[in-house]
């Protein structure tokens, strides 16, 4: 397991440094956390960027540090990408692998799907989650929503999707995807969707309408897939250990080195068997079933987060590609890791922190995945 060396923290220190004493002040705007009727607020101002001093940091010092495997991307990958799968953890332990994803997602509108993580509080299922704010809070300022969100209700079935900002506010794993776009992009505008609990048939059902509904508007536009549209997934891997579950165990192979390992195995299992490759609904729906359980959804097999929101995600690719009579898009993991073997960026001291402990008896799993 990798941990940061004294070299890079040395230069963490020298890229830290000028942030500091330089640009710390925060942007007022980012400091009202709650949301107003127009206005997203924010869930997360401890393990997410508030500020331009934040983010910019985080990614300086994670580009920094993978410096190696961002040049090998380069040089096989040169093009931007059409949609991404991005981890939403906390900043100082998955920094390094949002990069490898986000700084290649150029397109002026993305249409994001996140997980769903209080649908049970909702009792919300077979539904797509839209909100009706106009703007979602970001480190350089408000995040405008693209108004093809209002184009793709109008042609969606309104027993395929309900429209809430409550919960849409209390919902993190979009969230901590905003500052990294806001970064990279300036004039980025967003579409958020939801993705809660349902099977497979219902699953492919709404994808399939979803894509539908996209292409028709693509169409009507004469947009280019990743230059005037793009798509992103939100997900973190497995939630893994005995210990800060909430009185769980998710730690079928146990907690020590072997067991990781084994855990870790696992991982890269599921993203090559499901995600890599050619998009492919059969892939897909076995991916469904080996996270959660088929006759019961609502029940974790292994604890994805993302168990819904990454292959409704997939599948509406490959069903978009079907409506625009091209080949299927091709995913490839640009990088996984989690928080045990990643340890900590040195961020702290900007005010950046952890929601939750790392260790082996608590460890989370990330994964960026390009897809053309």
């Amino acid at each position: 397991m990798k941990r940061i060396h004294l070299e890079n923290l040395l230069l963490t220190l020298v890229l830290i440094l000028p942030v500091l004493f330089g640009c710390a002040t925060k942007n007022s705007d980012t400091q009202t956390t709650a949301s107003n009727r127009s206005v997203r607020g924010l869930v997360d101002t401890v393990g997410f960027a508030v500020s331009p001093a934040q983010i910019e940091a985080v990614i300086k010092l994670s580009t920094q540090l993978e410096k190696d495997s961002l040049t090998g991307e380069d040089r096989l990958f040169r093009q931007p990408w059409i949609a991404g799968i991005s981890p939403h953890d906390d900043y100082l332990y998955a920094g390094q692998v949002y990069v490898h994803i986000m700084r290649n997602m150029k397109a002026k509108r993305i249409i994001l799907f996140g997980v769903a993580h209080k649908a049970w509080k909702w009792q919300v299922e077979n539904k797509l989650i839209f909100d009706h704010f106009t703007r979602w809070r970001g480190p350089y300022g408000p995040v405008p929503v693209s108004g093809i969100r209002e184009k793709i209700l109008q042609q969606l079935p309104e027993s395929s999707y309900l429209v809430s900002n409550e919960y849409e506010g209390e919902e993190h794993s979009l969230e901590a995807l905003i500052p990294f776009l806001q970064y990279y992009n300036r004039d980025v505008e967003i579409v958020p969707i939801l993705v809660p609990y349902m099977k497979w048939e219902r699953m492919d059902s709404l994808a399939t309408m979803l894509a539908k509904t996209v292409n028709n508007i693509i169409t009507e536009k004469n947009w280019q897939l990743g230059k005037d549209i793009g798509f992103l997934i939100s997900t973190d891997c497995c939630h893994y250990g005995d210990q800060d579950w909430g009185g769980k165990n998710y730690a079928p192979f146990g907690c020590d080195i072997p067991g990781y390992e084994k855990a870790v195995a696992r991982e890269y299992d599921i993203i090559h068997k499901h995600l890599t490759g050619a998009t492919q609904p059969s892939r897909l729906k076995k991916m469904l079933y080996r996270l959660v359980d088929e006759k019961d959804v609502h029940q974790y097999k292994i604890t994805w987060c993302g168990r819904f929101s990454v292959p409704f995600g997939v599948d509406f690719l490959h069903r978009l590609t079907q409506q625009m009579h091209i080949p299927p898009m091709q995913g490839h993991l640009l990088r996984y890791d989690n928080s045990v073997a990643l340890g900590e960026l040195p961020v702290k001291k900007l005010g950046l922190g952890q929601t939750a402990p790392s260790n082996l008896h608590h460890w989370v799993g990330y994964v960026a995945m390009g897809f053309r």
